[in-house]
């Protein structure tokens, strides 16, 4: 059974192209409706993100039908994206799909939110009933991502400088829903920073911004408060943590300013993230007291690049479990092929035995049940004694790289029929790598 992978992603094609072919929820059902176009495929799971669009199918479909196909879907003429496509077969779908759902193949490295997009596609195709050969590959993907996220630390510490503050913020103050954050600026970062600290639960969350419309806008999308940035004094004294991101070419917070904001407030620990080039946040405000981190965009940088590095030292131990299971599905899948020409020979067999069983008994009327049962017994023992050898011999194909030619030559030397539903499709043939 022939299984690939037909698909696109951020390392292959620009945002642009991946927006061309990327399938909508209502395109995939559409899809599912429609893989009786692919004549020959016998499982069909489409994943389809922001960052991908994977079409995995199991059959005797040529890539060139699968590339068809999608463009028809996607309403994309083929030539428009055909040159960005990567196409895997067999076990390096295994290895792909395995790699995806870890996280390994994802733009930030073991995140978890792909394992979760892994088993909507993969459900999304039961629903319609198109899995078919895939349900096997499918939850070997799932068990891997959760393997990884389980057994390693790849999902583990910041990879974003809006995470790195939130962690940073959480080994000092421990529990954020007692704090007051302070993010000055509306800008990307100061979006991004906004947001992971609204889903880190911070008790108080002030926006101060030059301009009221985006700053207003980010407020009230992460349910925080709006302060004009020639307010901003009014929120410094009650900030446990501050973040400047601006393009603003002086600084927005002086050391005179820090100064009067701590005023009678003791030891009291304040954080201040300074993500800004050229720098917002005065360096010497980190003299007015011991209880004052002051942290710029290098010092930020550095706790992503140690988080990264060490993720990469889990990737490690990732691998090791997608090989682990690589081999398990491949030596599951192989006795499956194995399995059902055994059943059939066994089946004829014993049809055979006991027609002439049958025959032989009905020729015998003088003999006893008992010595009938002897009878019965005496045939079942040999038909099994002479099969068992065969039995074991081809149970060991199931790892034997030329097992097919093995399982068909039993199939022509015994007159089995290839095609009742305990047995396998009719040998297919092998898809070349596609020319591009």
């Amino acid at each position: 059974m022939l299984i690939q992978v037909v698909g696109i992603n951020h390392k292959t094609a620009p945002l642009k192209i991946r927006a061309q072919v990327g399938l909508t929820p209502d395109q995939i059902v559409e899809a599912y409706h429609r893989v009786h176009e692919l004549v020959g495929q016998q499982g069909i799971v489409i994943l389809s993100t922001c960052n991908r669009t994977e079409i995995y199918v199991a059959g005797n479909v040529s890539y060139s039908a699968i590339v068809d196909w999608w463009g028809h879907i996607a309403g994309v003429e083929r030539r428009e994206f055909s040159d960005a496509l990567f196409w895997y077969a067999d076990t390096k779908v295994f290895d792909h799909l395995f790699r995806v759902a870890a996280g390994l193949d994802s733009m930030v490295l073991g995140e978890t939110q792909i394992l979760g997009q892994v088993k909507e596609a993969y459900e999304l195709s039961q629903k319609y009933g198109a899995t078919g050969f895939l349900h096997r590959l499918f939850r070997a993907a799932l068990t891997v991502g959760k393997r990884a996220h389980a057994e390693t630390a790849i999902s583990h510490n910041a990879l974003s400088m809006g995470h790195a503050v939130v962690e940073l913020g959480r080994k000092v103050f421990g529990d954020l829903s007692r704090t007051h954050a302070v993010v000055i600026g509306a800008g990307e970062m100061g979006t991004l920073v906004a947001r992971h600290l609204s889903s880190a639960q911070v008790g108080n969350l002030t926006i101060v911004n030059r301009t009221p419309e985006r700053g207003q806008l980010l407020a009230e999308e992460i349910h925080g408060s709006y302060v004009p940035l020639n307010q901003l004094m009014r929120v410094l004294p009650t900030a446990d943590i501050i973040v400047s991101s601006t393009h603003a070419s002086n600084f927005l917070v002086t050391k005179q300013m820090m100064k009067e904001a701590i005023k009678g407030k003791g030891e009291r620990l304040r954080f201040l993230f300074d993500l800004s080039v050229p720098r917002n946040l005065d360096p010497d405000i980190v003299r007015l007291g011991s209880g004052i981190f002051l942290y710029d965009i290098d010092d930020v940088n550095a706790v992503v690049e140690a988080n990264l590095h060490q993720r990469q030292k889990e990737a490690v131990k990732v691998e090791k479990i997608i090989q682990e299971e690589i081999e398990t599905l491949s030596s599951d899948i192989a006795a499956s092929e194995v399995g059902p020409v055994i059943r059939q020979l066994r089946e004829k067999a014993e049809s055979i035995r006991i027609n002439e069983l049958n025959k032989a008994l009905n020729r015998l009327s003088h003999l006893s049940d008992a010595d009938k049962q002897v009878v019965a017994e005496t045939t079942r023992l040999i038909l099994n004694k002479f099969l068992n050898d065969a039995m074991v011999g081809m149970r060991a194909w199931a790892t034997d790289k030329d097992k097919e030619e093995y399982i068909e030559a039993v199939r022509e030397l015994f007159h089995l029929d290839g095609t009742t539903e305990n047995t396998r499709t009719p040998k297919t043939e092998h898809v070349l790598q596609p020319e591009r």
